[in-house]
């Protein structure tokens, strides 16, 4: 038997008919189960849709010659998540790289067309990748530096954290020297309280150096193993130079008992890593050009004397494991003792600075980054070294002078009896 007629399944039940007890719940269920479905389907096609178009205008596609003419073939998306935050599974074209989609000229724009501020990337099997659209600069919060102390400058400190969320460290021992640049109050100050904070305590590393505000050393260092090995204040610049005139000395003195087989030094608490740290070197080295000049063979100028115990400190410290921590606000040559010193520097961070600045320290591809990094907030830095191309990271907020001052008193090694 058959009829044309149509069931309404959806009306109410017929006089004298009981359904189920639970059934228009479930039935509810199913109907904003189907519902959500459908208004995710439709939000994945917009989202697809505009990654297609994005990839288009970005050329992250490929032309292809086929009898009906040029067709545009971009990347496949698997599968699309709401999120937060948005996420898009994507599977890369022949020639491809992950870091395609994120690149300067790239990672922005495509985000940007997805609603997003910046794209962080996570390879998956195979070839294919999952896109996370962030929804806001993950650098724009602060984060705090725990109180801790490292055992050993073997140990990685914490030295900011990436725009993958990632926190980046690395170990004293094994950094080559680093350089520092940034204007008054973009947090290179920060930094270093967070970065002398941590080692402090450690028995294999000796924290000396010129400090010519007697903030980052000095004051905070009383009583401490590391004291007798910094120098502060401008009243006696002489003394300057008298101290890395001896650091130079235990250098060669270390150089010279490099055991056989070996080319280098192993800190040990005998031995330690020296963490040579240069406050405001520039100003350090325009107060010493401004001393009278001695006469001839009466002995060599103070600046002179500085300069060459640095450069000396640069050039030869890391096998007898001496690290030059140098801070400046603008790493021109002529400020930091000549291009040849610059260029001694494996780890360089800059804070907010010009251009101009910003390509001096980090070389000409940075320059395009200097626009919008001479707006940074404090804290923000720029990084280039350790195996890594320049990038943004944050620096942890140790918090106010006083916090540094508790924590070095705090952990600083002691002298032993």
């Amino acid at each position: 038997m058959t009829t044309t007629r149509t069931l309404d399944r959806t009306g109410p039940p017929a006089a004298g008919h009981r359904r189920p007890p639970g059934f228009v719940a479930r039935w509810r269920a199913r109907r904003a189960e189907r519902d959500a479905w459908a208004a995710h389907h439709v939000f994945a096609q917009g989202i697809t849709a505009e990654f297609r178009e994005a990839c288009t205008a970005l050329r992250l596609c490929q032309y292809v010659s086929v009898a009906a003419g040029l067709t545009v073939r971009t990347p496949r998306v698997g599968a699309v998540h709401g999120g937060p935050p948005i996420t898009l599974t994507v599977e890369l074209m022949a020639g491809q790289e992950p870091g395609d989609f994120t690149s300067r000229e790239n990672g922005p724009r495509l985000a940007h067309s997805l609603g997003g501020h910046g794209l962080r990337v996570e390879t998956l099997a195979s070839r294919w990748v999952r896109l996370i659209v962030l929804n806001h600069d993950p650098l724009r919060d602060s984060f705090g530096l725990p109180s801790l102390a490292v055992a050993s400058g073997s140990e990685p400190v914490i030295l900011g954290r990436t725009e993958d969320g990632i926190t980046l460290g690395d170990a004293i021992a094994d950094a080559g020297h680093i350089a520092v640049q940034g204007q008054n109050g973009s947090g290179k100050s920060a930094l270093c309280y967070g970065l002398l904070s941590q080692l402090a305590a450690a028995p294999d590393v000796l924290v000396a150096g010129s400090d010519i505000t007697g903030l980052l050393l000095g004051r905070a260092w009383d009583g401490t193993a590391h004291r007798a090995h910094q120098v502060t204040g401008t009243h006696h610049l002489e003394a300057h130079a008298v101290l890395l005139e001896d650091l130079v000395a235990e250098m060669d003195r270390r150089l010279a008992t490099i055991p056989p087989r070996r080319d280098k030094i192993e800190p040990t608490p005998a031995t330690p890593t020296v963490l040579v740290v240069l406050e405001e070197a520039p100003g350090l080295l325009r107060a010493a050009d401004s001393l009278p000049k001695p006469k001839r063979g009466e002995g060599v100028p103070v600046a002179e004397r500085i300069r060459t115990a640095v450069l000396r400190l640069l050039s030869e410290g890391r096998k007898a494991a001496f690290r030059v921590l140098m801070l400046a606000q603008r790493f021109e040559a002529t400020a930091v003792g000549g291009g040849y010193a610059r260029d001694q520097f494996a780890l360089r961070l800059s804070f907010r600075v010009p251009a101009d600045s910003l390509e001096m320290l980090h070389g000409t591809d940075a320059r395009a980054l200097g626009p919008e990094h001479a707006n940074a907030a404090p804290g923000i830095t720029y990084l280039s070294g350790l195996g890594r191309d320049c990038q943004r990271i944050r620096v942890p907020y140790l918090g106010d002078y006083g916090e540094y001052v508790d924590r070095v008193q705090q952990h600083g090694r002691r002298v032993q009896p």
